[in-house]
């Protein structure tokens, strides 16, 4: 089955033009394809290739929570905000997340004779291969690319006789030649090779350029650091020694490897207008008049698929909010930001069968669990671990001074969530006992220390609701700056710290925990403050009652017990509040959205069971967010009143990832005990099928929908030994499969 991107133009961003190119990578190398037809640019990029980093100590400021906390509880908000981030400024504080930097630009020059015509820029997501095609006069030409992940390099041929080179990246934003502080090139033979010096640390690329016929081959491989003579040396060795020579060769060992990723999971969406070939803009002018199209709803869940495959890999870095993608030096939230983005970005992998690629983001943090415990000791205190929301590669260590970051204590909680869905996911032991629980035992002892136990049980402060903070502190009419987000029991905070105690005392049993700490834990997991609501019955944002309720927010961060949460997910009437949770953000706080709060509300929506409004936030991403490549933007850049209104529109990838994962959730629920089939299918998804997708309770779902039928077929195989309740439109099961039992079931629409 074949998943195409279609466009009729190059990427054409005035001033942007790396927004709209064609993404091509392994995990490890990234390309970016322009599309031009005469000054043809990919650029070149690299997961590991990170620069302009500030590295320090970070100062012991957890004498200042005290007083933070008597501030707060005098109802000084003002005061205490901003108290941990200026003790550590007037103590030295000098640390900075570095940011990724495009490697080189592969230059490519095919001389104009007659003007292009019949012009075509495609990507195939199947195989991961761009083809830019066009005529001049009644030349055919043809430009193809992919990045091996069967050999690591980029490999691009074009039908000409084209002149190449290799160059700094030329940035929109920036002069490329003011930016390093040494460059250099050498051309030697069929050889090319570029090397860039920043931060007194050398990167770059080597090509090796085969010009056949009317055929130009061109390989090409990039380092991220050392000396360049000797990484010149190694990389043409590299280039030289691949097991085959010339573009078909290469193409046919990194197709299959691809594929199996990305064909683990299909789903098909009949669109009788459009078909696979419609381009993005045909779609996109579509879901701008006539509502969004099943095609660009296919062809947006593929997206999200490829470019999550593309990112990242098993052994590589986690996608960041950029990917390997950006063109500028300096790239805006160019971070890994565990306050919803990195979770969103990673919640498709696990019901798409892409269980290797949540390894990453483990390996990332416990790679810096010194860092981690030096941060909850310096900054509150505490035992245990404290993952700041904003982070880099090599910079986990509170790199972020601003307040409602640096406060904020939900991260180690958070990414804990995602252990143990893995655990549920997999059922891997070994994963279980020497990754999940340790991790989950260091979130657990921050949270022990830090929570404030009064007569009534445990309370959180300071607490930050990601990233709101009150209309009308205490009733009065008293309003909080943007920047003043310190509060007293945060909805999220207590819902993540519920969380990972629930998770300790499950995963204890299981793994031997003593009875003295599932005592502990269950003694912290009953003292938790209850969920309050509004008079209308929508969950409170903050249970401290000196705090009302903001909606109009793009974060939903209170509404977690139900998504990404599965605490009251099935909870009947009480997740009908949280429906109408979500439903006040869509709604009252509809300018104040993003193209990532509208794929976490698909997603929320989905849990509640309400099809059509989940639908109607996609619908919205694609008439506010979305570049002619399929790009998720940060807000809508044309004051439609749907978003943000900022100066910028940033690029940042996460929306894209969230929309896959809200298909999926709208076609599927499941938890420990329990599968729901089609919870949330919208009245325009009339016939389809998606599958197999993974599930918490083990067994592997296939399923196809028919409404015009008014059947739906499912297929169910057991990936280990499992039993749980099945429900279909209408009816429940119980059933219980042997490991690689296989049941089917058709019920009724």
């Amino acid at each position: 089955m074949q998943h195409k991107m279609v466009m009729n133009r190059p990427a054409s961003w005035w001033g942007n033009n790396w927004r709209e190119g064609t993404p091509l990578g392994n995990g490890y190398h990234g390309a970016l394809v322009y599309g031009a037809v005469a000054n043809e640019r990919i650029m070149l990029t690299h997961t590991k290739l990170w620069r302009h980093g500030k590295y320090g100590e970070l100062p012991d400021v957890s004498d200042k929570l005290f007083e933070m906390r008597a501030l707060l509880e005098n109802g000084e908000i003002e005061k205490a905000d901003p108290m941990l981030t200026d003790a550590l400024t007037e103590r030295g504080h000098d640390i900075r997340q570095p940011v990724p930097v495009p490697a080189a630009d592969l230059n490519i020059y095919i001389k104009p004779e007659d003007g292009f015509s019949k012009y075509k820029r495609e990507l195939s997501m199947d195989t991961a291969e761009s083809v830019v095609s066009w005529n001049d006069g009644d030349t055919p030409y043809r430009t193809k690319a992919f990045v091996s992940r069967a050999d690591d390099v980029v490999v691009v041929e074009t039908d000409a006789k084209a002149q190449i080179s290799l160059s700094c990246h030329k940035s929109d934003n920036m002069a490329s030649a003011g930016h390093f502080e040494n460059t250099a090139d050498a051309e030697e033979g069929e050889w090319l090779f570029f090397m860039a010096e920043t931060d007194k640390k050398q990167h770059g690329a080597v090509a090796r350029v085969i010009k056949t016929g009317d055929k130009t081959l061109i390989i090409a491989r990039v380092f991220y650091e050392g000396d360049h003579t000797t990484k010149w040396r190694e990389l043409k060795e590299y280039i030289g020694n691949l097991p085959c020579f010339g573009y078909d060769a290469l193409f046919l060992r990194h197709k299959p490897v691809h594929q199996e990723l990305f064909e683990r999971c299909q789903f098909v969406l009949e669109d009788e207008k459009y078909g696979p070939e419609a381009t993005n803009r045909e779609l996109l002018d579509a879901a701008y008049c006539e509502g969004l199209p099943n095609a660009l709803t296919r062809r947006m869940w593929a997206y999200g698929r490829y470019l999550l495959i593309c990112s990242s890999d098993e052994k590589s870095l986690p996608c960041s909010l950029t990917s390997l993608w950006s063109g500028d030096y300096d790239a805006f939230w160019a971070i890994n930001m565990a306050n919803i983005n990195l979770e969103m970005i990673y919640w498709q992998a696990l019901p798409g069968l892409l269980p290797e690629y949540m390894l990453a983001v483990f390996d990332y943090y416990e790679a810096e669990m010194e860092t981690l415990r030096d941060c909850a000791k310096k900054l509150y205190g505490c035992r245990g671990i404290y993952l700041s929301a904003v982070s880099a590669p090599t910079s986990l260590g509170a790199c972020c001074k601003a307040p409602h970051i640096i406060n904020w204590t939900g991260g180690a909680g958070w990414i804990a969530q995602l252990y143990y869905e893995y655990w549920l996911y997999t059922r891997d032991m070994d994963f279980l006992e020497k990754r999940a629980m340790p991790f989950l035992r260091e979130a657990g002892l921050f949270y022990e220390d830090f929570i404030v136990w009064k007569a009534d049980g445990w309370h959180v402060y300071p607490s930050v609701s990601p990233e709101n903070r009150t209309e009308n502190y205490k009733g009065t009419g008293r309003k909080f700056s943007d920047a003043t987000q310190c509060s007293i029991d945060a909805a999220m905070d207590i819902a993540i710290i519920k969380e990972v105690f629930g998770h300790l005392i499950e995963l204890g049993k299981i793994t031997g925990a003593k009875n003295s700490e599932l005592a502990k834990w269950q003694k912290i997991s009953d003292a938790a403050p209850p969920y309050k609501y509004n008079e209308d019955q929508s969950p409170r944002e903050w249970q401290n009652d000196d705090f009302p309720d903001n909606e109009f927010h793009r974060h939903q961060s209170h509404l977690y017990p139900v998504f990404p949460g599965l605490e009251l997910a099935r909870a009947d009437k009480i997740t009908q509040r949280y429906r109408l949770g979500a439903l006040k953000r869509l709604t009252l706080g509809l300018e104040a959205q993003t193209s990532w709060s509208f794929a976490q509300g698909a997603n929320l929506f989905a849990r509640c069971g309400d099809g059509a409004n989940a639908h109607k936030c996609l619908g919205l991403i694609a008439k506010s967010t979305l570049c002619e490549n399929l790009f998720t933007l940060h807000n809508d850049w044309r004051d439609m009143g749907v978003s943000l209104v900022m100066p910028s529109a940033p690029f940042q990838i996460d929306a894209n990832m969230g929309w896959t994962a809200a298909v999926q959730e709208m076609l599927l629920y499941s938890d420990k005990n329990r599968i729901d089939i089609l919870p949330a299918l919208p009245g325009q998804w009339e016939r389809g099928s998606i599958g197999p997708l993974g599930t918490r309770c083990g067994a592997n779902v296939k399923l196809k929908w028919d409404k015009k039928a008014k059947t739906a077929e499912v297929e169910l195989t057991a990936a280990y030994d499992t039993a749980f309740e099945l429900y279909l439109p209408g009816r429940k099961l119980n059933l219980k499969l042997s490991k690689n039992e296989t049941y089917s079931i058709s019920a009724s629409l």
